[in-house]
């Protein structure tokens, strides 16, 4: 899965749960530089803060799925 796509959907979220990327990180236990590059598809989501992830914004399976593993529907 293109992790720049995986980014832009984790940004989405952040978004509709007015999450800010300094608390995210803090919750995530990870560096803010870090999430920024997952966020911007420099780095990849590990299976681990994928895991996180989806207990911080409370995700189903099935959203979970469409979160990190669905690929872009093309037109």
């Amino acid at each position: 899965m293109e992790a720049e796509l995986i980014g832009k959907r984790v940004m989405k979220l952040m978004k509709e749960n007015k999450i800010e990327i300094q608390e995210l990180a803090d919750r995530m236990k990870i560096e803010v530089n870090q999430l920024k590059d997952k966020l911007e598809g420099k780095e990849e989501f590990y299976l681990d803060e994928m895991i996180q992830i989806k207990n911080i914004f409370e995700l189903d399976m099935k959203s979970c799925d469409e979160l990190f593993f669905q690929e872009e529907k093309k037109i």
